[in-house]
């Protein structure tokens, strides 16, 4: 999601950007109802050009927040612009999302991505290194990457725990 972010506000730097965890956005939805500033919420959306959601599974059994996100959603298509959203699974897929809004969801393209696998991962291991100007022993990193297998951020994480020590010793 910050890769789309970022890409975005490089290519188009115009554009207004926001991204939420969809967590963050449940929050902000139950303040604003609370504080009777809902309005003030929606305005927040208004400059908005492209709207990122992580993880929009999380509105499962919230049944206002929905709601309340269904209208974002609509004025959000109905002005052309952009909305992208993550989920462990796809649209029709998801649990305790309300049927209008699991269909909106599936309007536009929809990416299935999976874990890398072997061949991607130590691709991309070898790239993280070139990025730090680093090596590690080749029978390291393939041990490394055969264990590694479904986060990239925890493949990375691991490469940068290795380059620390083998620059401290």
């Amino acid at each position: 999601m910050q890769a789309i972010g970022n890409h975005i506000i490089k290519t188009f730097p115009e554009k207004v950007v926001l991204y939420l965890p969809a967590s963050k956005l449940i929050d902000e939805i139950i303040s604003a109802i609370r504080k009777n500033k809902l309005s003030n919420l929606i305005k927040k959306f208004e400059d908005v050009d492209v709207l990122l959601v992580d993880d929009i599974q999380f509105l499962a059994n919230k049944e206002t927040t929905q709601e309340i996100f269904h209208n974002i959603f609509n004025d959000f298509h109905t002005q052309h612009k952009q909305v992208i959203l993550t989920s462990d699974r796809p649209p029709k897929e998801l649990i305790n999302i309300a049927p209008r809004l699991k269909s909106r969801f599936g309007l536009g393209v929809i990416a299935d991505i999976s874990a890398p696998n072997y061949e991607t991962r130590l691709a991309i291991a070898y790239s993280k290194l070139d990025a730090k100007d680093m090596e590690l022993d080749e029978q390291i990193l393939a041990l490394l990457v055969q264990h590694v297998t479904d986060n990239v951020r925890e493949l990375e994480g691991a490469i940068n725990s290795l380059t620390t020590r083998q620059t401290l010793l």
